[in-house]
């Protein structure tokens, strides 16, 4: 009955949203809560996005998105359910299918849409969210309106020597390269931002100043364009006049010259720095927790099936599972501010007891999970001694109050990762011990045998 009680727990605990930042227990959980930075974040992009899991289902949208899709499958949306991609974005199934089956990390393509505010072309990049061991989790879309971009460009397409005047007062970051690939042009933008000289940009100066992954990217891309006389898009870094380094979105286009026939490929350069600022906050928040920036129990579900292989092979390794005993009285009397605060204080001071192959997930509410790589049950006990012992003799101040303080104290179950049982059973076991411990008065571990 113990089993099935604990196991049937197990359950609720991995159907529970990976993002949630609050110290209670819920299904639903409170986005206007300060402390989910995931969800302002995802807010932030002025651009649509998605986010989607492996099956090509959306599990989170931002307002932009509904801001240019008011589809009646948005509406239809609350937490905890999903709605398929191709029930909204029915153009998004193919480039996704071949972005999971194959080995790139990202794809970027150009669709021109009618949406809420009328005909747009957005630039799309699918990008695959990578845990630690470079596995595939789940998928971000960003779709940027380029629509201005788009008709800049086409004004720039039809360029000549003649015209290249015009260019002079655009403020986005002109460029020109002949049939030979030598840059021959650049606008007062572009010189400008990097704070140097035509002619130390002209030929392949300014080229040789990206960074060496940026520049072999860019040069084998541009080449293979020029070559084929086809346009391209490309991102790399390049450095700012103040020395430090920004993403650019290049786009370069074949044009013609005076006699109709191919000149070289023309385009320009905008700066993207804040939109790959955004990416890169999303793709670490969809791992890790928002109120105390641990890994969340999504990195449970990456590390442990890796472990249990291991473990087969003769390694051993063991899972804490760790939970605030009476947590809930300090909530009550002294608010859910006070508790978050404390939280990410425990979180600090039991990372400092573990090795720095250990990982400390933070599951929910006042529960932790610890991985130890590579331990046996000997030394497994050690750790979860010091953990007790940690925490157990940090006094906590009631901010604004120094003279009411209190300790708090940890039940830890111990599950020892033998090989010989799947994912779910190992949780499980660890839960049940951890809850073995509570109920024997707490401040202790429990090894489930």
């Amino acid at each position: 009955m113990y089993w099935d009680n604990e196991g049937e727990r197990f359950k609720n605990i991995f159907s529970q949203p990976s993002g949630s930042a609050s110290n209670t227990r819920s299904k639903t959980p409170d986005w206007s809560r300060e402390e989910d930075k995931f969800k302002i974040i995802f807010n932030s992009v002025p651009a649509p996005a998605l986010l989607l899991d492996l099956d090509n289902n959306i599990e989170d949208y931002n307002d932009a998105c509904f801001e240019y899709f008011p589809h009646p499958g948005f509406g239809d949306m609350f937490y905890g359910m999903k709605v398929p991609v191709s029930r909204v974005f029915d153009w998004l199934t193919k480039p996704l299918q071949e972005l999971v089956s194959g080995s790139a990390p990202e794809t970027i393509f150009t669709r021109e849409i009618e949406s809420a505010r009328g005909r747009v072309v957005l630039q799309v990049r699918i990008k695959k969210i990578l845990d630690p061991f470079e596995n595939h989790r789940s998928t971000l879309v960003i779709m940027n309106d380029i629509t201005t971009i788009v008709e800049a460009e086409k004004t720039i397409k039809k360029a000549h020597d003649f015209y290249l005047t015009l260019f002079e007062e655009f403020p986005a970051m002109i460029w020109r390269a002949r049939t030979d690939g030598q840059f021959d042009y650049f606008n007062r933008a572009w010189l400008n931002f990097t704070g140097r000289s035509l002619n130390e940009e002209k030929g392949r100066g300014w080229v040789e100043l990206l960074p060496e992954e940026d520049r072999e990217r860019f040069t084998a891309i541009f080449e293979r364009a020029l070559k084929r006389m086809e346009p391209f898009e490309v991102e790399f870094r390049l450095r700012h006049r103040d020395g430090q380094y920004r993403w650019m979105l290049c786009v370069g286009r074949p044009f013609q010259d005076m006699e109709g026939r191919f000149g070289g490929l023309i385009g320009s350069c905008y700066d993207i720095t804040e939109r790959k600022n955004y990416e890169e906050q999303l793709a670490f928040q969809a791992l890790h927790d928002p109120l105390t920036g641990l890994p969340n129990r999504r990195m449970l579900e990456v590390i442990l099936p890796r472990l249990i292989q291991e473990s087969r092979e003769g390694k051993s390794s063991a899972l804490f599972f760790i939970d605030l005993d009476n947590f809930k009285l300090v909530n009550d009397n002294f608010g859910h501010q006070i508790g978050d605060n404390l939280l990410i204080r425990l979180g600090k001071i039991i990372q400092k007891q573990l090795r720095s192959s250990d990982r400390l997930i933070r599951l929910g509410g006042d529960e932790f999970a610890v991985i130890l790589d590579g331990v046996g049950r000997r030394e497994a006990e050690i750790i979860a001694s010091r953990l007790l012992e940690a925490v157990s003799q940090c006094s906590f101040v009631i901010p604004d109050s120094p003279d009411k303080s209190f300790n708090l104290y940890l039940s830890i179950g111990i599950s020892m990762i033998n090989g010989q049982e799947d994912m779910e059973i190992i949780v499980s076991r660890a839960d049940t011990a951890m809850y073995r411990a509570k109920e024997q008065g707490g401040n202790r571990y429990v090894i489930y045998e």
